[in-house]
């Protein structure tokens, strides 16, 4: 299942910017709570993406081991 880290990012940006599209950004505790939602759901789908990203060898250290 490496769709869901992507689909929670697309997600968490739609609540992003759905007060501003919608027109309920006068709105101050929806948009806040959107935006602070959806900011979560980001970095929870980012860390998902980069997780499955490093399980498939796309990591920071993609260097052989040394052995001897």
């Amino acid at each position: 299942m490496t769709y869901l880290p992507w689909l929670l990012s697309f997600v968490a940006v739609w609540l992003i910017a759905a007060p501003f599209l919608l027109g309920y950004a006068d709105t101050t505790v929806a948009m806040q709570n959107d935006v602070a939602v959806g900011a979560v759901m980001l970095i929870a789908g980012f860390i998902g993406v980069y997780q499955a990203l490093r399980d498939r060898g796309w990591g920071a250290q993609t260097q052989p081991e040394r052995r001897g």
